[in-house]
């Protein structure tokens, strides 16, 4: 006998092993692709929590690359550091590999899709909810950076679980519900600040919702939110770090005319280039899906009609959109921020579709329009889809690493002839090095008694000729393809 209930819990799970198995492409791939500078930078930290301790760091986030007394330890404090606290939890279970690392995005881009569906299941239907979680697998942005270790491909994963606590809740009014949201918002505020965009946007969805969804209890998330930001700058403090320092880069962030010489900003052709990261990142189907949302919301607003449906969704439009709204130098440089409005993108896209179909006067077409669109999506930028997974960028600065880790021993200190080098591949040598490593284009007048190895990168040979001369003249030359090196 036919049992729709049955049939949607075996597709659900057909489409998270498929996710599953997706994101397990190329998941022991080095760190050298597409903004997998994140990557090397949170392993890197998760790695100094097992070398150190958390009680040694204090559980701040040590970014030192070689074996360092604890005074000389640098720290990131823009962020707080549950991210590669969970890394390091990978790492001691499953080894320190770029698979461990990557495993953790994996688990929330997981749950992600579990959740979206449980929410399309309350807007609509269980089949929305299907299409919905299907229709996130197969976008190039999902199956690229749902396993990028960064907290902003992660933090959307704990948010989409707040909101749907928010929708249970104010629904059945059941307390547990509203103690899985308190927890959905100390837990994202833990991994990144933008986990505070749920608060901001179910707060909105209180003041356009029916006043039968009303309840004041949400507000008290607001209080909170302030709390766990306190907590951060006490946890600051306590590294013996100015507090302020926590938000050294936010009028960077905030105000891009800062670095407008460097970037090239301006607000015209920012919102040119983040309407085309949605095209391509999410597909032609779903972009051109959200804007039919747009124009549907707006008539329904008109007509003084709207339905819970829509306010929710608009609610997740408000949630993706601060980040690029607000902090638009950090997303005009890291396409990546466009993550936040997947959540919005997928059920806009989804609620319109399934209203477009619904008249609809032979049911049977349903599942074959449905499979149709899903088709489009995966193939409509699985080229670029490929080149993403495909991409080397800094393959260059995990070569050096290997060759300063073989030559030199922990403690002793490496020289790399580029100031580009310093600029694009510092923090890829470290972390595949395990070594301190000094950059400039001349070399250091004390360098024979604190350098033990000198690389020339045959790419950005910067070093200047008297330098080049005399490594040239006293000491035995090394080389590949694509580095000179020198040992001291």
């Amino acid at each position: 006998m036919f049992n729709p209930r049955r049939v949607s819990k075996i597709l659900i799970i057909i489409i998270l092993i498929l996710a599953f198995k997706l994101l397990l492409v190329n998941i022991d791939k080095p760190f050298w692709g597409h903004h997998d500078w994140n990557s090397a930078v949170y392993s890197n930290i998760a790695r100094n929590y097992i070398r150190y301790g958390y009680l040694e760091t204090k559980f701040g986030q040590v970014t030192n690359a070689d074996l360092q007394d604890k005074k000389s330890f640098s720290y990131i404090t823009h962020y707080p550091p549950l991210l590669p606290i969970l890394i390091s939890f990978s790492f001691k279970i499953l080894g320190q590999t770029e698979n461990s690392a990557r495993l953790v995005p994996v688990i929330f881009s997981l749950i992600l899709i579990f959740f979206l569906y449980q929410i399309g299941k309350e807007l609509h239907s269980k089949m929305l909810g299907i299409f919905a979680s299907m229709s996130v697998v197969l976008t190039p942005i999902f199956l690229y950076f749902g396993k990028l270790p960064v907290h902003d491909t992660i933090v959307p994963a704990v948010s989409v679980f707040g909101f749907w606590t928010y929708v249970k809740f104010i629904k059945t009014k059941k307390l547990k519900y509203y103690i899985f949201l308190l927890a959905s918002v100390v837990i994202g505020g833990l991994i990144n600040w933008s986990a505070f965009y749920l608060v901001v946007a179910l707060c909105f969805h209180q003041l356009i919702a029916d006043r039968k969804f009303r309840e004041k209890k949400i507000f008290t998330l607001i209080p909170l939110s302030i709390g766990i930001f306190s907590i951060h700058l006490i946890h600051v403090h306590s590294l013996g770090i100015d507090s302020a320092s926590a938000f050294s880069n936010l009028a960077e962030r905030v105000n891009p005319y800062l670095t407008a010489d460097l970037y090239g900003f301006s607000l015209i052709k920012y919102i040119k280039q983040e309407l085309l990261l949605l095209r391509v990142y999410y597909t032609l189907p779903i972009f051109l899906g959200s804007f039919l949302f747009f124009l549907w919301f707006i008539y329904s607003f008109v007509k003084r009609n709207l339905t819970f449906a829509q306010t929710l969704v608009a609610s997740f439009f408000v949630y993706g959109i601060i980040q690029i709204a607000v902090f638009s130098q950090l997303s005009f440089i890291h396409d990546y921020m466009i993550y936040y409005l997947l959540p919005f993108l997928i059920l806009s896209f989804s609620l319109i579709t399934f209203r477009i179909l619904q008249n609809l006067r032979k049911k049977l077409l349903y599942p074959i329009v449905l499979v149709t669109i899903l088709s489009f999506i995966f193939i409509d930028k699985l080229p670029f889809t490929n080149a993403l997974l495909a991409t080397s960028m800094h393959e260059k600065g995990y070569n050096a690493a290997k060759i300063i880790k073989s030559q030199i021993f922990p403690g002793e200190v490496a020289f790399v002839g580029s100031g580009s080098y310093k600029e694009f591949e510092e923090v890829f040598i470290a972390y595949y090095s395990e070594r301190q490593v000094t950059y400039g284009e001349k070399l250091p007048e004390n360098f024979e008694s604190e350098i033990k190895l000198i690389l020339r990168p045959k790419d950005h040979d910067a070093l200047d000729n008297a330098s080049k001369q005399l490594l040239n003249s006293k000491y035995i030359k090394h080389e590949n393809n694509n580095f000179t090196w020198y040992e001291i």
